[in-house]
This record gives structure tokens, sequence and C-alpha cells, in this order.
């Protein structure tokens, strides 16, 4: 095959999972999908093998490398036709992620035999479970969690299987919301096979096939030339997750080694799965190793499988990164995967010095509101009278060796956007009374930490419950090469009463009541290098525009600003870094 045809394929489909989801996005009910693009959609080939994916959500689209599989062998692969769509969700027999989460797996054939598949997956924003909204931390099991959904068909010929269907839907607070994020789903399926299918046609089938297998070996070769240059050797770290209440922290650990143009990651040494749902199935803790990989190495790398298969993962089974069934999973690929994330640039700082970050708030920081709408002309108008509102929040990304980190951001596998104010407004009994960025929450460094943000929700609902999930509210994200740590998460409920209390960063829900507020502020993230070497002018800068307060000019960084705040006094910051200099190196 020549290599402008391999191109304009490996190429259109990458293009083709990117049109899937948009076609999912604009018809999605769950505001998180249709707003937030908590969604993914990507192309298989006729062996399962990820070959194309859209610029989408890592954790959804590496838990996709098992679960399609999963999904297939589980329906079985002779009892597929054209037209049939599978459904599933579940962590333990499907392969998935968490059960928000739920996948749709079409077959692609041509002229009789299947030539690829295309996989969308979507987060909806209520699968049951015991809380609304099901994403509660504090579940006993997987039971909690919400409906397990074993990979079943869910479309025969193209038409919906009503029993299947009907047993899915009516098990959640809103199935009406529910079915159209199902359609949205296989909109995005269905279009998926139609590209495909017109590509496998005007260029060939054996061109489709080719090119597919081609991409694989192309990310695979250039993946092992990338690790082929870092140096060999054994590299490690260790790290805490938080637990759900108020229990000891949860350590886990790594042990890199890198030998040739192959890599061994070893998770051996992590502790055993807990209560609650902050476990890892073993398809988000790949996921978590496979993302840092690529992302330390090249990022014009296409993605696809083959960059893959260079990595070796050990997990011992039953750990928190391979938990076993009927451990609770929701917020393991949320708030544990990210902080995974940051303890391999830990271990890979080592090796790489000038190719990671400092650690950043690593985490979704979800919160979800549930009830019934008081608004009686809004519930009619969007034909339902229960809400349930999911939002996730941006905070810190930890400052590079040679620039500062960026606020405001979802950061690692967290690639979905906090929902606007005016959509929230308008869609839910909620009022969005502030949305700003958190002076000083940036680690102070040569390169300062990105800021977090606060966001402060009034309730508008007469009654709802509330549930927080978020980390770092004891384990502040530390900075690298001398940087300091960033600020923690903080949550704060304040009731309409006067009455106020802090939450921990994974608890119990709470039901909350007209006039409660409800104030959200992830981590920030750690600074880069010695403060004092950060230029006065560019603190400043920093005072100015809000992100650093003066009192924190002078004691983290050792600038001194004139009374009007609008100039670096240069002698009495020459010497107060001096005099910190000297205290320092005594």
């Amino acid at each position: 095959m020549d290599k402008v045809t391999y191109e304009i394929v490996r190429s259109g489909l990458y293009s083709i999972a990117r049109e899937m989801k948009i076609a999912m996005m604009r018809t999605a009910a769950s505001p998180i999908i249709h707003s937030g693009g908590d969604a993914s959609a990507a192309i298989f080939d006729s062996e399962m093998q990820l070959v194309a994916q859209g610029n989408d959500i890592p954790t959804m689209l590496g838990s996709a490398v098992l679960s399609v599989k999963a999904s297939v062998e589980a329906v079985g692969r002779g009892e597929l036709r054209p037209g049939d769509v599978i459904v599933s969700n579940d962590a333990y027999l499907g392969g998935g992620n968490h059960q928000p989460d739920v996948q749709l797996t079409r077959p692609i054939f041509l002229n009789g035999e299947i030539v690829a598949f295309a996989m969308t997956r979507g987060h909806w924003s209520d699968i049951g479970g015991q809380s609304p909204g099901s994403f509660d931390p504090d579940t006993w099991d997987i039971f909690g969690e919400g409906m397990r959904i074993p990979p079943v068909l869910l479309y025969r010929n193209d038409t919906l299987v009503k029993d299947t269907t009907t047993l899915i839907v009516q098990n959640m607070r809103d199935p009406q919301s529910r079915m159209l994020d199902i359609k949205a789903q296989y909109a995005g399926v269905f279009l998926g096979e139609q590209r495909i299918v017109g590509m496998a046609r005007r260029y060939g089938a054996d061109a489709l096939r080719e090119s597919m297998g081609e991409a694989l070996d192309q990310s695979e070769r250039l993946m092992r030339a990338q690790i082929g240059r870092m140096p060999d050797g054994v590299y490690e770290a260790e790290d805490f997750i938080e637990p759900v209440g108020e229990g000891d922290l949860i350590p886990v650990r790594v042990k890199i080694t890198i030998r040739g143009d192959g890599m061994i990651v070893d998770f051996t040494g992590s502790a055993p799965q807990v209560r609650g749902g902050i476990n890892c199935p073993l398809a988000v803790t790949c996921n978590s190793t496979w993302y840092t990989i690529k992302a330390v190495t090249d990022k014009a790398i296409p993605i696809n499988q083959g960059c893959y298969r260079p990595i070796e993962i050990v997990c011992p089974a039953g750990s928190i990164l391979n938990c076993e069934f009927p451990a609770s999973v929701v917020s393991g690929n949320t708030e544990t995967s990210p902080r995974v994330i940051d303890m391999l640039l830990g271990a890979l700082a080592k090796a790489l010095p000038d190719r990671v970050i400092a650690q950043s708030h690593s985490a979704a920081s979800v919160v979800t509101f549930s009830g019934d709408d008081p608004d009686a002309v809004r519930g009619r108008a969007l034909g339902r009278r229960y809400v349930s509102m999911i939002d996730v929040h941006a905070g810190g990304m930890g400052a590079r060796p040679r620039q500062d980190g960026v606020s405001a951001v979802r950061v690692h596998v967290g690639n979905t956007a906090t929902q606007p104010v005016e959509q929230i407004e308008k869609l839910t009994p909620l009022v969005i009374e502030e949305w700003s960025l958190v002076q000083d929450s940036g680690g102070a460094g040569r390169y300062r930490g990105g800021l977090t943000t606060r966001r402060v929700y009034r309730m508008a609902y007469e009654e709802a419950t509330c549930s927080v999930i978020g980390e770092r509210s004891r384990v502040a994200p530390r900075g690298i090469l001398g940087g300091e740590a960033g600020a923690t998460f903080r949550a704060v409920l304040s009731f309409a009463d006067g009455r106020s209390r802090t939450l921990p960063s994974k608890g119990r829900k709470t039901v909350l009541a007209k006039g409660d507020r409800l104030s959200i502020a992830p981590a920030g993230s750690g600074g880069c290098g010695d403060p004092h070497l950060r230029e006065p002018n560019r603190v400043l800068d920093d005072v100015i525009d809000g992100y650093v307060s003066r009192d924190a000019a002078r004691e983290r960084y050792g600038v001194v600003l004139l009374a009007d705040g609008q100039a670096v006094d240069e002698p009495a910051t020459a010497k107060l870094r001096t005099d910190a200099g000297r205290e320092r190196s005594s």
C-alpha cells in the first residue's frame, strides 16, 4: 500500500472518532456530556485493538482497550450481526472504569465480515444506586454505586431491544433523559459505521485492514524509540490516597524499570482494596500508566494500542489499584487515578527531570445535587421533574521546569469542562454566587504553580441531596526542584440558619434545603524551583493580577513592594533575599 493512501486512511480514522463524539454531544440529555464533554469515541480493528480515538477522556479510552474486548467476548463474536450494539458499564464483567460511564460497542460489517468496531462512552447523570446522581464514595460495595450492566445486546438490527432498554432506564431516576443518552451514543456508533464502511468502499477493505495494522506498528516503533532514549534504571516513588471519611491515609507505591526499549511498571506494595469508592479496577490503573508514559515521550506519536505494547504492568489482584469484586470504584478513575499519575511522574522525575511537572490538583472534585425541580414550568418544558446535576471543578496544574503552571484547568485524565454558570442556572434549581481564582493557591517557585478556583452554589431546590468527592485535603500537591506545595482541597457547607461546617474530601451525602450554600475549591498545585530565583518583576505582576498576595510576595518570594504596591522596592528585596540565603546556608 502506498504511503499517501495509508496516511489518508489513518488520519481519517481519527477524524471519524472525533465526529462520533460530536454527534453524541449534540443529542445527549446529560449536561455533563453535552456541555462538559464527558464522553469519548474510538475505533477498534477487527481484532478489537484500539486504532484511533478522539481528543476525549483518557480514562474512558484507555479502559476501552480492555472493555471492548470484554464486551465482544461476553456476547460472542459469532453471535454478532449487522446492526447489533452491545451495552455495558460493569467494571468486573465488562472491563469498565465506573458505572456512570456507559459504553456502546458496535461491530462494523463489510461483505459479511467484521472489519472494525465503533465505541462510544458517556457519563450518565444518574445510573441508579443508593444515592441520587450515583456519585457517592460512601458505599459498602459496588451494588450501592448503581446498576451494573454486563455486556448485553441493546440493539438488534438497529432496533432497540425493548425489554433490555426498559430494564435499564427504569432503574434510574430520570428514565426519559437516559433514553436520550442511549440514543445519542447510538448515533455516535451508527455514524462511525457509516464513515468506516464508506472509507472501505473507497479504498478497499484490504487498505483499511493494512492501514490499521501499520498504524499500530508505527506507534509501537516510535514509542520504543522514545523509551530507548531514557536512561536504564529502576525508579521508585510512593504517595498516599485520602480515604472515605476520616481514616488513615492509604499508601500506593510504584517501581519503574527501564531497560532498552521496554519498561516494567510494578505497583506491588500498594495497599489492599478498601471500603468506599476509591478503588481502581485494573483497566483504570493501566490507563493511568499508559497516559503517563505517553505524556513524557513525544506528543506527536499517534495514540493507539501500539503505544502500549512496550509497557508491562504488574499490579497484584486485591490491591487498591487492582481491586476485586465487589469493591466500590466510583471515584477510582476520577480521584485515585490522577493521584497515581502524579506518583508515576514523581518516579520518572529521577530519570527525566526536564519532562515532568510538579504535582497538580489531581482530582475531578465532583459535586452532585439531586432533587425535584420546584420550577414546574421548567420541568414541563424539559419533560422532567427530577434534576440531577453533576459538576466537576478546575484546579491548578503543576509548574514546569521552564514555565509556570496553568490556573483553572482540569489535568491529566480529567479532560472535561466545568459547566457554564448560565447553563446551570437555566437548567437546574441552583444559583452560582461566585466563580473565582483563589489567591496564593499556586505553590511558590521560580515557576509558580497554577491557581485553583472557588465556586459557590446557592440552593434553589426545596430539598436535595448533595455529595462531594475530592482529593488532597490532607496531602498537598508537592513542588519540584525546590518549589513549594500548593493549597489543599476545601469544601464548606453554609446553612441558611447560619451554621457552617467543613466537609472531608470524601464524605457522606448531605441533605440541603433552599438557601443553603456549598463552597468548593480543589487543590492548587506545586511550584518548580527556588521561589527566590523568580524575577521580582514577575512577582510584582502576580500581585497586580491578584494571583499572589502582597504578604506572600514578601514571605514566600522574598520580594518587597513599595507602599503603593505598583513597583518593587529593589534595595529591600535584595537585602531580604540575601538574608534568607544566609539563613538557609547556615
